[in-house]
């Protein structure tokens, strides 16, 4: 253990990461946060409004880009939810909720779900779906997931949901990137 602590005291950093390569003195905390921050908004990331139902079993929902899938086996998804939302509550209590993969003309619901209104699906077309939750009309894609785990870290939660329905329609994803609403462009693939 003593020649890790070593190691990690005297190795040389690289400056990309932060860090002055001739100390090795690591970056302080705000110093760290703007690296956080920049490389995260350097991540493309789709963008989903996850809806649920409130402990009055009222619709909630927000706008969420820190979604991946989770397993295939069961299928699930993890979402991770700002402990001051308004929606936190429903969304992480909640038996079931509802992930509605935003299309790249949805950018305005991106925003909607977003902004602190409360009367949001007021402004929204959405129709209700399996178990009472709000699915939005016409997005990429919708998943009925049942709260599998909830976890707080930091200040927010993790929520993963085992997927039991949902529908996909052929449209291109709204994507989130350097701190803006973007769609896709030209494949780079095979």
């Amino acid at each position: 253990m003593g020649d890790l602590l070593w190691y990690w005291r005297h190795i040389p950093r690289p400056s990309y990461l932060g860090y002055d390569s001739m100390t090795p003195e690591t970056p302080d905390t705000e110093q760290v946060l703007e690296i956080f921050k920049g490389a995260m908004s350097s991540l493309a990331s789709g963008v989903a409004v996850v809806t649920g139902l409130d402990s009055q079993l009222r619709p909630c929902g927000l706008t969420v880009t820190s979604i991946a899938s989770y397993s295939a086996d069961p299928p699930s998804v993890i979402i991770c939810i700002d402990e001051s939302a308004y929606s936190y509550e429903g969304l992480t209590q909640g038996e079931y909720f509802a992930v509605n993969l935003l299309r790249e003309e949805q950018a305005d619901i991106a925003m909607l779900f977003a902004s602190s209104e409360r009367n949001k699906f007021a402004r929204c077309p959405c129709r209700v779906g399996p178990n009472q939750l709000c699915l939005i009309e016409d997005t990429l894609a919708f998943l009925i997931c049942q709260r599998a785990f909830t976890a707080t870290h930091g200040d927010h939660a993790v929520v993963i949901g085992e997927v039991v329905d949902g529908g996909v329609e052929d449209y291109l994803p709204l994507v989130y990137w350097k701190r803006d609403f973007r769609s896709v462009g030209r494949s780079v693939g095979s």
